[in-house]
């Protein structure tokens, strides 16, 4: 997949739900409490190892090994110190955030990590990313000390610190020579991380080798003598490695859970997707129903969520009504069953729009990670309610993109990981075209509570995104159908720290260890 802004929530999708990871680890460890190899079994090699230009969620495990960041985030989303101690927004309105360093840093190749460095890697990663959508509002970085660093923002940006950390990568910071040699960082690693990409043991493309940074400025955190990403497609394969003692730890299936359970691996997961059709033509410019809110009402009133999450995840996902997770600030809990299936109640808001035997629409989706299950089910319901949609479906990423940007397709089939309520809001709600807003929808009640929120103290935000997430959900911008759980199986005897939680993934540079 490509890492831009508006498919970040696919890249979460691709490596949480349906990537097959496994995990190996031999030794006991010893001294300093270091195992002795571990391997890891990713499904698919990195889009880059361009921390700016890697995928959100499937690369993170190649870019965090060898790149440390500003911030750290822990399981339970709070942030912590990384190669910063203090940070924060200076004054009101979040616009303006300051960190300090810590003292005697080096990058893997021993030149010294001070702010002008940082600096110089938070300008390239803003400028030369592929997420521009959520660093746009960053105008400037700059070294204001030998320590310190001040970003300013032209307008509210209430995530720098989640963007600074090791999940969302923004803040990984690329040495000086990296810079100067862009091209390179393709298939190189120039950062501070606590391991460094061996580029003589590694084929690009079929293996990664990982080695311990001499310079890494908490020796305790390098937990493995040797880390090796193999790249592995057939999730099947990846399982039974796992199953057969080869390999440690992998990320499941709904289908594979319970398989992994009966043999014995710890089955971990958090809710990290959601799933639905997006209603993006809001306005009715290709489907003149769409427009009329009672229209888009009735099709959420006719979706039966709880059927289709069973046959879909089994008990590993939940229905719901709204584009947010449990753990994040924009989640309403009193909104998940906003539209309780009520197909009568459906036609009778129909009929009431002027469409007492349906319509007919264009609709595209993904034909992979369940999405296009989850778009046929809904699909077949609209059926019900005299609703055909004619339904284009994709095999890659990058052919939904184009579909989905060239505005020909007014309902498009998604799925999304979990984000921040600002962050959301960039993809959907905001009027700029997106994948998930391609007509610009504008709603000047909607730009004004985001605004606010984006704006408001950090205590105050989530009660404010929560109104916003009630709003959209209201205005029937979507039917969102489900949330699904991100699930790891692991070897509970042999890895500790294999820890996932909602938009996080086990943090392998940082957490998971031999027993």
């Amino acid at each position: 997949m490509s890492r831009r802004p508006l498919t970040r929530g696919l890249a979460t999708l691709a490596v949480l739900a349906l990537a097959a990871t496994a995990c190996s680890g031999s030794g006991t460890g010893a001294g300093s409490g270091a195992g002795d190899t571990l391997t890891v079994v990713a499904a698919g090699a990195p889009a880059s190892l361009d921390p700016a230009k890697a995928n959100v969620g499937s690369d993170n495990w190649f870019v965090n090994l060898a790149y440390d960041t500003v911030l750290r985030q822990g399981p339970t989303g709070k942030v912590a110190p990384g190669l910063a101690t203090k940070w924060g927004y200076v004054g009101t309105g979040n616009t303006d955030f300051t960190f300090t360093l810590r003292s005697g840093l080096k990058f893997a190749d021993g030149t010294p990590l001070d702010a002008r460095a940082v600096a110089a890697s938070l300008d390239y990663s803003r400028k030369n990313g592929l997420n521009v959508s959520w660093t746009s509002a960053i105008a400037s970085v700059t070294a204001t000390g030998p320590l310190t660093v001040r970003m300013h923002c032209s307008g509210p940006n209430p995530i720098l610190p989640q963007l600074l950390t090791q999940v969302l990568m923004v803040g990984s910071v690329i040495s000086p020579k990296g810079l100067a040699a862009p091209a390179a960082m393709g298939t190189h690693s120039f950062g501070a991380g606590p391991y460094v990409l061996d580029a003589a043991d590694t084929a690009t493309g079929d293996h990664y080798t990982y080695t311990p940074n001499p310079h890494y400025w908490d020796k305790k955190k390098i937990h493995w003598k040797k880390v090796v990403i193999k790249v592995v497609a057939n999730p099947n394969s990846a399982l039974q490695a796992v199953r057969t003692g080869q390999a440690d730890a992998l990320a499941v299936t709904a289908d594979q859970a319970d398989t992994a359970a009966s043999a014995g691996l710890k089955v971990t997961g958090a809710p990290n997707i959601f799933m639905g059709v997006n209603l993006a033509d809001r306005q009715g410019t290709l489907a003149k129903p769409l427009r009329d809110l009672r229209v888009r009402r009735a099709l959420n009133y006719a979706v039966d969520r709880a059927a289709i999450t069973r046959a879909v995840v089994r008990s590993h996902g939940h229905p719901t009504s709204q584009i947010s997770l449990p753990g994040l600030d924009g989640f309403a809990a009193d909104y998940d069953n906003r539209y309780p299936y009520d197909p009568g109640k459906a036609r009778k808001l129909l009929a009431e729009a002027g469409y007492p035997h349906g319509f007919r629409l264009r609709m595209e989706t993904q034909g992979f990670f369940g999405i296009d299950l989850v778009s046929q089910a809904v699909v077949q319901q609209w059926k019900q309610i005299g609703v055909i949609a004619d339904v284009t479906t994709d095999t890659s990423v990058g052919q939904w993109l184009a579909g989905a940007t060239s505005k020909k397709y007014p309902a498009l089939g998604f799925g999304y990981g979990g984000a921040a309520g600002y962050a959301l809001s960039l993809d959907w709600m905001l009027p700029h075209a997106t994948a998930f807003n391609p007509f610009a929808t504008s709603d000047p009640e909607l730009t004004r509570m985001l605004n606010t929120a984006a704006a408001a103290p950090a205590g105050k935000q989530p009660a404010l995104y929560r109104d916003v997430m009630r709003f959209v959900v209201d205005r029937a911008w979507f039917v969102s159908v489900l949330r699904m759980d991100g699930l790891f199986a692991y070897n509970p005897r042999k890895l500790t720290g294999f820890t996932a939680a909602p938009s996080y993934i086990p943090d392998l540079a940082w957490s998971v260890a031999p027993r």
